[in-house]
C-alpha cells in the first residue's frame, strides 16, 4: 500500500480524515429493476437519507460506503447531495450486481471482460455516469467511485459471476481501488477470495459482505485465515450472532480484518420511515455492547483504522495498451 487518499463522492480525502465508517450501506436505491423486484428496497429520497444519518452522526459516524453498483439503483448525483447536506463522507461503488437486476440483453451480459473493466475504470478515474450506464449516452460527472462491487452466488461465483470478478480484478489493478463483494446468503466467500487471488488481487484488497449470516465459526476462521477483510453487516438484524463473530475474530487475532455495516437496504429498517431499529443502532446498540466487551482499542481499529486502510487507493499496476 503506497497511497494515502480515499476517493469519496465529493473528492479525495486523506485516509486519516475518514473517521468512523459504516462499511456496507445503501443510502440510495433509486428505482430501476431493484424496485420492481422488491419495492421494500426502494430508497429514493435524499431528504430521508440525510435524516436517517442524523442520529448516526450524533454517535460519531463520519463516513459510509454505499455498496450499490452500476445500473441497479445507483444515483451518484443523489449520493453527492446527501454527502453535501449531511457532511458525511460517502464512498461510491462501481461494478455489477447479480444478473437478476438486469435484462438478458443488458450490456453486462454482452460486453467482454475488458469492456466491463473499462467502464468500471472510468467510473473511478473520470467520473460516474450521470445516467448510471442505463442509457445510450454517457455523461460523466465530477463524482468518482472509490470501490468496486461484485456479487457472488450461493456457494461461490457462478460462470456469469466469474466474468464480473475478472473485470473487477482488472479494474482494481488499473486503478488501485479495493473490491467489495456480495456473498449470497453469506456463503461462498472462501471461493471468492481464492478466485481473486488467482486473478492477482491480494486478499487484503478484498472485503466480503454478509458472511455473518453464517454462524459457523470454522467458516469464519478459514476465511479470516486467508487474510481477507470482512464486513459483518447483519448486526441490526441479528446482533447476538454478529457480536459473537466479532468477539471471536478479535480474540483469534484478526481484529485488523473486521469492519462493520448495516446493509440497511430495507425501508423497514429506517427509523425515519417508521422502521426499526434504525441505522444508528449499529453504533448505539451493537457498537456499545462490543465496546464494553472488547474495549476502546479494538473498536477504534474496527470503526476507524480498518476502513481507512482498506479504502486507501493503492498504486495502480500498469495498464496494457489496447
Amino acid at each position: 500500500m503506497t497511497g494515502t487518499a480515499v476517493r469519496t463522492v465529493l473528492g479525495d480525502i486523506a485516509a486519516r480524515d475518514l473517521g468512523v465508517t459504516y462499511a456496507h450501506e445503501h443510502l440510495v436505491i433509486d428505482g430501476n429493476v431493484a424496485k420492481i423486484i422488491n419495492p421494500e428496497i426502494s430508497l429514493q429520497s435524499v431528504e430521508d437519507a440525510v435524516a436517517e444519518l442524523v442520529p448516526c452522526q450524533a454517535d460519531g459516524v463520519t463516513a459510509v460506503i454505499d455498496a450499490m453498483p452500476a445500473d441497479c439503483g445507483r444515483n451518484v448525483l443523489k449520493l453527492a447531495e446527501i454527502s453535501r447536506r449531511s457532511g458525511v463522507h460517502v464512498v461510491v461503488a462501481t461494478g455489477l450486481h447479480h444478473a437478476r437486476y438486469y435484462g438478458e440483453r443488458h450490456w453486462s451480459e454482452l460486453l467482454d471482460i475488458e469492456g466491463l473493466a473499462r467502464l468500471f475504470e472510468a467510473d473511478i478515474t473520470e467520473g460516474v455516469d450521470e445516467l448510471d450506464y442505463c442509457g445510450p449516452v454517457v455523461r460523466r460527472t465530477p463524482h468518482r467511485a472509490g470501490i468496486i462491487k461484485v456479487a457472488g452466488s450461493d456457494g461461490g461465483p457462478s460462470p456469469r459471476d466469474r466474468r464480473t470478478f475478472e473485470a473487477a480484478a482488472l479494474a482494481s489493478q488499473w486503478t488501485g481501488a479495493p473490491v467489495i463483494t456480495h456473498c449470497e446468503g453469506g456463503t461462498g466467500a472462501v471461493e471468492q477470495v481464492a478466485l481473486f487471488a488467482s486473478l492477482g488481487v491480494p486478499a487484503e484488497r478484498v472485503m466480503v459482505s454478509h458472511t455473518d449470516k453464517v454462524t459457523d465459526l470454522g467458516y469464519h476462521r478459514e476465511l479470516l485465515g486467508m487474510g481477507v477483510r470482512v464486513v459483518y453487516d447483519q448486526g441490526i438484524r441479528t446482533p447476538e450472532a454478529t457480536a459473537a463473530l466479532v468477539v471471536a475474530a478479535v480474540e483469534g487475532g484478526w481484529a485488523e480484518q473486521v469492519l462493520l455495516g448495516t446493509d440497511g437496504a430495507r425501508r423497514s429498517l429506517w427509523a425515519v420511515l417508521g422502521g426499526s431499529p434504525g441505522l444508528a443502532a449499529l453504533r448505539t446498540s451493537l457498537g456499545a455492547r462490543l465496546l464494553q466487551t472488547l474495549g476502546e482499542g479494538p473498536m477504534r481499529r474496527i470503526w476507524v483504522d480498518n476502513p481507512a486502510h482498506f479504502l486507501t487507493l493503492a498504486r495502480p499496476s500498469g495498464r496494457p495498451a489496447w
